[in-house]
């Protein structure tokens, strides 16, 4: 299943800036203060570390909407 859009949800939870997400994927997402996901990513190219990058996530911040 592709993946259509990612991004971090801060409704419930906040980042903590662990950089997990970076050590998955880290043309996908940067950690400074808080994670970002970067513009203009190919996301079918990362399709399985975007995945384990959201399991992984301590706070589940990490949302992906698929096609």
């Amino acid at each position: 299943m592709a993946i259509d859009k990612v991004w971090r949800d801060d409704y419930i939870n906040t980042c903590v800036a662990c950089k997990i997400c970076q050590s998955f994927a880290p043309r996908v997402f940067k950690v400074f203060d808080k994670m970002i996901v970067m513009p203009g990513v190919d996301y079918d190219k990362y399709e399985n570390e975007i995945r384990e990058a959201a399991e992984s996530c301590p706070t589940g911040i990490i949302k992906i909407e698929y096609k």
